[in-house]
């Protein structure tokens, strides 16, 4: 079990762009829970089936919709059954990833209250993996769901075995493992896995750095990392340091800590002052990371840098801190959720979430992203009448540009590789506010991402 509870800390930092993966508070939600909504929050005569910049993502029937001759499992004259995996019922933290059934709760009701997918109302079963149940729910799935849209689960290395080899497709909102992830340029017709936001595991973006750097310059002369002495956190932690020194970094510091958490962080703090690190960068989960930011302003020293993952652009962070977080960095390739009023697609998030009552967080608006990639696919497929699988894998390969109707940078799905743009956030005064660019919503450039050595 504490092995297990080890593995819950970090799941959230393998992702870039995911939000946190922990607890809301709202507990879990059984497996198999099978929702179909045809009344909405949102969908209302200003914008109907439209998606920022996305129009008529869902809608009434415009034309085509017959059903295909076969590969179209869980598909009707009248509805799509899709299924969400996450992992909010796992005992040692219920409500891990509750974010993602929220988003899908929240789209599915919206697009049905436009009109469904060319008329085809959805039908979403949420698949509690538990953290280790996936192969049984995906088993579940493969008996029942046209396509998994919008979830992640800690086990998807199973997934080329299971859900691939069953022939379903995953149109997922986040991949932990390199087996689901990839490599930048990889077919979605092979993996039967498309990301909205693509995480490879060759590839590392040090675009937020460069942006804190113009600020705070020769600190990475002297980078220093923490991460928790899981094999997985291990890993990422390889991959990182590969990337920030292709970036012309140098590392000073590189230590472990218990993924359990430690009863005293201050000697930790103490190691990163007399190692002089002036850029830390912290792998892992908030609860931990908000521990050694209160022990680091005890001992008196706080690096000039204090860089994480977006993971960590969460008011609970902050909060556990006690204040002590102030001045941190998030990096990002999300419009945030303060900006949400200028920036349409972010607001029609909040708005449905703000109906149905769920959580809002950046994870849920990756989730969101694949939701509306696998209506916009589905979409045409249908009115081709080839509402199939292959047909939205196929589709999927033609999408080298996607913002997710203006919610994220944008990201090539078609060739798994993620955006070149960044933002970089601070937290002040124990609120998250913009840090960099101010003039333009990202900063993109094909310097932003390196190319790495897998870690494994």
């Amino acid at each position: 079990m504490k092995k297990l509870a080890g593995i819950v800390a970090v799941v959230a930092l393998l992702t870039v762009g995911c939000g946190d993966r922990g607890s809301d508070g709202s507990g879990g939600v059984a497996g198999g829970e099978t929702t179909t909504t045809a009344a909405a929050g949102g969908g209302d005569a200003a914008g109907a089936g439209d998606w920022g910049d996305l129009k008529d993502v869902c809608g009434p029937n415009e034309k085509g919709g017959e059903l295909a001759a076969d590969d179209n499992q869980g598909v009707s004259a009248d509805t799509i059954k899709v299924g969400t995996v996450a992992d909010p019922g796992f005992s040692g933290r219920l409500g891990l990833n509750q974010e993602l059934f929220d988003a899908g709760d929240a789209f599915v009701e919206w697009c049905n209250a436009a009109g469904g997918i060319n008329g085809k109302k959805l039908e979403l079963t949420k698949h509690d993996a538990k953290l280790t149940d996936y192969q049984p729910v995906i088993e579940d799935a493969c008996k029942s769901d046209f396509a998994m849209v919008g979830g992640g689960a800690l086990q998807d290395n199973l997934w080329p075995t299971v859900g691939a080899a069953c022939g379903l497709i995953d149109i997922a909102g986040f991949a932990v493992t390199a087996q689901k992830a990839g490599l930048a340029g990889e077919d979605p017709t092979e993996s039967r896995s498309i990301q909205p936001v693509p995480n490879p595991g060759d590839r590392y973006p040090v675009g937020p750095q460069k942006l804190i750097l113009a600020e705070h310059p020769g600190t990475d002369q002297h980078l220093g990392f923490l991460y928790g002495d899981l094999q997985t956190t291990v890993d990422q932690k390889v991959k990182e340091r590969r990337g920030f020194e292709a970036a012309g970094f140098t590392v000073v510091h590189d230590a472990a800590y218990n993924i359990l958490g430690e009863s005293n962080w201050k000697p930790f703090a103490t190691a990163l002052e007399s190692d002089g690190v002036q850029f830390l960068k912290f792998i892992g989960e908030g609860a931990n990371g908000a521990a050694l930011e209160q022990a680091m302003k005890q001992v008196g020293y706080v690096p000039e840098v204090r860089y994480y993952e977006t993971n960590f652009y969460d008011q609970s962070f902050v909060d556990a801190s006690g204040g002590a977080a102030d001045g941190a960095y998030v990096g990002s390739a999300f419009i945030p959720l303060e900006e949400a009023s200028t920036h349409p697609a972010t607001q029609l998030y909040v708005d449905n979430l703000d109906a149905t009552g769920g959580k809002k967080a950046v994870l849920g608006l990756q989730s969101t992203s694949a939701w509306l990639l696998f209506a916009t696919l589905a979409k045409a497929c249908d009115q081709d009448d080839d509402l199939t699988r292959d047909c939205i894998l196929q589709g999927a390969k033609g999408i080298t540009e996607w913002t997710g109707g203006g919610l994220h940078a944008p990201t090539s799905p078609a060739t798994n590789e993620g955006s070149k743009c960044f933002m970089v956030l601070q937290v002040k005064d124990s609120k998250f506010e913009r840090f960099a660019p101010k003039d333009e919503d990202f900063s993109c450039d094909d310097g932003n991402v390196v190319e790495v050595e897998p870690a494994s």
